[in-house]
């Protein structure tokens, strides 16, 4: 099993080392983005996305993968909320944790960056920015296992969750809590062959998830063509770019609501 975990962050780090080839310098932000640091049991940057006009607009929490710590704002994830098209149909506040390495890898850890995180989304919330009840999470390998544990940890407060190729074998406890979020909307999606983490991985969590009792859990696999008409590499652990490639994976999202 140990050896099992090594070669799957070995994979990860490589795969992000050719990801981050070639990102932009995030010192000169894109309008509408902040980077800012929170502070307390554990620090961290994060970058947070505000549209130009509106209050009470969803929030899509977004945890990047293993590696992609200092390209966030590059991710496909983020810079297809934040774009002009996904704005103008779904307009919402993006927030980004840039998660150091060390961070995933321990569960303590990463607890405390969920409740710093949900501090920061209800300081918003306090302020009226955002709605309450349209408070999203997603996010791609180690972090579709964050999704996971954040939305088990949150359910009262996750109004949707999109999970992709998660990383779900690193964290047992992450598998045993999983009635936690049975009654949160959850959409899993994996590519069939993905190389690095297992789609079994996700067909078990959305088995254990309806024997649980889940009514609205899924999951969508995506063929090799549809991984590399997307750019995905032949590695195929980018779900990330098929589920922001079809818009059906967005509109479900942002029609949720607590």
């Amino acid at each position: 099993m140990r050896k099992r975990i090594l070669a799957i962050i070995t994979t990860l780090m490589l795969s992000a080392a050719i990801t981050c080839c070639g990102q932009s310098d995030t010192a000169k932000l894109p309008k509408g983005f902040q980077k800012l640091t929170s502070k307390g049991d554990i620090s961290f940057d994060y970058t947070l996305y505000s549209p130009e006009e509106g209050k009470e607009l969803p929030v899509v929490i977004y945890f990047h993968g293993f590696g992609e710590t200092y390209s966030v704002m590059d991710t496909k994830v983020v810079t297809t909320l934040t774009g002009d098209e996904n704005q103008a149909l779904h307009p919402c506040f993006v927030l980004s944790p840039c998660i150091e390495d060390d961070v995933y890898l321990a569960q303590s850890d990463r607890d405390k960056l969920y409740i710093a995180v949900k501090n920061i989304v209800d300081k918003m919330a306090s302020k009226g920015s955002i709605d309450p009840n349209r408070i999203y999470v997603c996010g791609n390998s180690f972090g579709g296992l964050a999704t996971v544990e954040f939305t088990e940890k949150y359910a009262k407060d996750v109004a949707a969750a999109i999970v992709m190729c998660p990383a779900l074998s690193y964290s047992q406890d992450s598998t045993r809590n999983l009635e936690l979020m049975k009654d949160v909307p959850t959409w899993f999606a994996h590519a069939t062959n993905d190389n690095v983490i297992p789609v079994t991985i996700s067909k078990s969590a959305v088995e254990t998830l309806e024997r649980m009792g889940a009514k609205d859990v899924c999951l969508t696999e995506f063929t090799d063509k549809e991984m590399l008409s997307v750019g995905a590499l032949t590695g195929y652990h980018q779900a990330d770019y098929a589920v922001m490639a079809y818009p059906e994976f967005a509109d479900w999202l942002f029609n949720q609501s607590k």
